[in-house]
């Protein structure tokens, strides 16, 4: 049998010098998790949801508990999972009230494959906001009221941006009037943006998966989904059909609304399945089809990163590699074979400057 291969990340944005231990020591933790799953047999996209979902209960990270609020105050969540064998995906969107919004994605991917619903009608892919949640608790997942998801870091990051405002004194239950004016001297692009978790794997049987969850932006409105609910934007997993070819993973954070309209993932994907040189070619790619896409010519502030797993079949060969142009990404991964799992942070002096990464590679 092949050896099975995770990879994890928080996110790309930049992680304070006294909080990089405890990111480090959660990467390596999620990938424990995961192993130990592919140990047992275990298929990838079981293993990337357990990742992500001790990433999602990990107070730190913007997914699950601790998400980042919206502009009235609420937790909403978004989260996908991608199977590289059928491909087949599941989503949610602006999830309210789940812990692990991971799972409810899951559940949608596992539902299709059971084949269409009674009527001829055609199972959902995606579920958001109320609809998603009716759903979620008819699959037996828990009602959490939200005052459990919060923290006092997501608690005090709303207050410190709802006081960039014009008009702080305004009730959190009036706050996403539209009448609200903003002051545009002010900015919400700070370097504690951290935003989407995810999950990368490779199994013992040579498929790979891919899982995204994210809390979003910063005061975002309401109802608002990101990449992680939007297929190819934000998560991607494809088997190889050809034995010269690599079986190819990629899970993507940023800035959500840039994401989706670049269709980042999966330009990584096509860029990664055509390019040998992993390394270079998420840098060819990252200029090409983010920095420097047409559809965001008029945008000036684009922060990105991506995690990506490139794995040949034939030669159980497997290649972890990641770029970002933010000051940081903090990433970890761990083979079934391995005794110890590794994290790591890839730093650059300023963001939104240029794409730094790297990568490894690891055999059967």
């Amino acid at each position: 049998m092949m050896s099975g291969f995770i990879a994890v990340h928080v996110g790309a944005g930049y992680h304070g010098e006294s909080s990089r231990p405890s990111y480090k020591k959660v990467c390596k933790q999620a990938c424990h998790a995961a192993i130990e799953m592919l140990r047992d047999g275990c298929n990838a996209v079981e293993a990337v949801t357990e990742a992500v979902t001790f990433l999602e209960d990990c107070p730190l990270t913007n997914a699950g508990t601790g998400s980042n609020l919206t502009l009235a105050g609420t937790v909403e969540c978004d989260a996908g999972v991608m199977d590289g064998a059928s491909l087949d995906y599941g989503s949610v969107g602006a999830l309210c009230n789940i812990k692990n919004p991971v799972q409810v994605a899951k559940k949608l991917l596992e539902e299709q494959k059971k084949g269409l619903l009674s009527g001829g009608r055609i199972p959902p892919c995606t579920i958001v906001s109320k609809g998603a949640l009716d759903w979620a608790l008819d699959q037996g997942f828990n009602y959490v009221d939200s005052k459990h998801l919060l923290t006092k870091i997501s608690e005090r990051s709303y207050t410190k941006h709802l006081n960039l405002l014009q008009k702080p004194s305004i009730p959190v239950s009036k706050a996403f009037n539209s009448s609200l004016i903003i002051d545009k001297s002010q900015s919400f692009q700070n370097k504690e943006l951290l935003d989407t978790v995810g999950a990368i794997c490779v199994d013992c049987f040579g498929n790979v998966s891919s899982a995204v969850s994210s809390g979003g932006l910063n005061l975002k409105h309401p109802g608002r989904i990101g990449q992680a609910s939007i297929y190819g934007a934000g998560f991607w997993a494809q088997n190889s059909f050809e034995d010269s070819k690599p079986s190819i993973a990629c899970t993507v954070t940023g800035a959500g609304e840039y994401l989706v309209k670049t269709s980042f993932a999966k330009e990584c994907y096509n860029k990664l399945y055509e390019k040998y040189d992993s390394v270079s070619a998420l840098q060819d790619v990252f200029k090409e089809k983010f920095v420097n896409s047409p559809f965001l010519r008029n945008i000036s502030y684009k922060i990105a990163g991506v995690l990506t797993l490139k794995h040949y079949k034939h030669d159980n060969l497997c290649e972890i590699d990641w770029a970002h142009n933010t000051r940081t990404m903090i990433l970890g991964y761990g083979s079934t074979k391995k005794r110890k799992t590794v994290s790591h942070i890839s730093e650059q002096p300023q963001d939104n400057i240029s794409v730094c990464g790297s990568g490894t590679i690891i055999e059967g």
